[in-house]
C-alpha cells in the first residue's frame, strides 16, 4: 500500500488493497464456492477520482483467490506452503512485491514489501489467539534496519469486530483514531487471501476517523443490495464530503 501510478490510480488501488487487507474471513481452505466472485467493480465516477475500473477475479484449485485484474492495475497472489505472495501490476508494471508469512495458525505473522520507488517496508501482526490486536509497519533500509513507522491497536466488539483503530507513530503519538459501527448482516465478502486475520464479521453501517486532537478526518456511511441468495451485490460508501464510492460485485455461479 505504498506509491502507485497517479493520484487517481492510487486511491482506488488503496481501497481495493485495504478492503483485502481488513475484510477477510479465514476458513482456511478459501472461499466458499457460493461466494466465489466473477468480477469486481470500483465505481468511483461520483467523487474526485473520477474513475470506474473493473476487476476480473481468479481463484487456484482450493478456492483461494489468485488475482484481481484490470487493464489499469491488477493484484495477484502466489501461495507456498508457508507463506504467499502479493504483485501488484499498474500498466502491466510491477509497482509493489511482497512477501505474507504464515504462522501455525494459517494467520499472517509478518510481512516484507518492497516497491518501485525503492522503498521497503516491513509489518508484524501481533495476536491475542487468532485475534489481531496489533499491526506494526517498519520502513526498512540495509543501512538503518528497521525503524518502526505506524501501528495499529484494535478493539473489538463481543461479535468479534473491530470498533475502534488507534493509528500511532509507534511512539506513542496518535495519529487517528477509527471507530465503526456495523449491521446485523453476516460478511460473507472475500477479496483477499484467506490466510488474513479476521476483523469484522459483519457489514459495516458507519466508519468515523478523527485525528488525535478529536477533529473529524472523514465519515463514511455504508448501504447495500442483495441477489436473491443474500449475497452482497452493490456496497454504496457515502462520504462526508459528498462524494460516493460504489462497489458491484459480480458471482461465478
Amino acid at each position: 500500500m505504498k506509491s502507485k501510478f497517479l493520484i487517481v490510480v492510487a486511491t482506488v488501488l488503496f481501497l481495493l488493497l485495504t478492503a483485502c487487507k481488513k475484510s477477510n474471513s479465514n476458513n482456511g481452505t478459501g472461499t466458499d464456492s457460493k461466494y466465489k466472485l466473477k468480477t469486481y467493480i470500483e465505481d468511483a465516477s461520483q467523487s474526485s477520482l473520477g474513475l470506474v475500473d473493473t476487476f476480473a477475479v481468479s481463484y487456484d484449485g482450493n478456492n483461494r483467490i489468485t488475482g484481481l485484474s484490470s487493464p489499469l492495475v491488477s493484484t495477484l497472489y502466489t501461495y507456498s506452503s508457508n507463506s504467499f505472495t502479493v504483485d501488484v501490476l499498474e500498466n502491466g508494471q510491477p509497482s509493489i512485491h511482497e512477501i505474507d508469512y504464515i504462522n501455525s495458525s494459517s494467520l499472517v505473522d509478518s510481512s516484507f514489501q518492497y516497491n518501485d520507488t525503492n522503498d521497503s517496508t516491513t509489518e508484524k501482526y501481533i495476536y491475542s489467539g487468532t485475534q489481531l490486536v496489533t499491526l506494526k509497519e517498519y520502513n526498512y533500509s540495509k543501512v538503518s534496519g528497521s525503524q518502526i513507522e505506524a501501528q495499529d491497536d484494535y478493539t473489538y466488539d463481543n461479535n468479534g469486530n473491530v470498533i475502534k483503530d488507534v493509528n500511532s507513530d509507534g511512539m506513542g503519538n496518535i495519529n487517528t483514531l477509527t471507530t465503526v459501527t456495523y449491521t446485523d448482516m453476516p460478511l460473507t465478502l472475500n477479496l483477499g487471501p484467506v490466510y488474513l486475520p479476521i476483523i469484522s464479521k459483519y457489514l459495516q453501517a458507519s466508519k468515523t476517523v478523527k485525528d488525535a486532537f478529536g477533529n473529524l478526518q472523514e465519515s463514511v456511511t455504508f448501504s447495500y443490495t442483495f441477489d436473491s441468495s443474500g449475497r452482497v451485490t452493490q456496497e454504496t460508501d457515502t462520504i462526508d464530503d459528498g462524494e460516493i464510492i460504489i462497489k458491484k460485485y459480480i458471482y461465478a455461479n
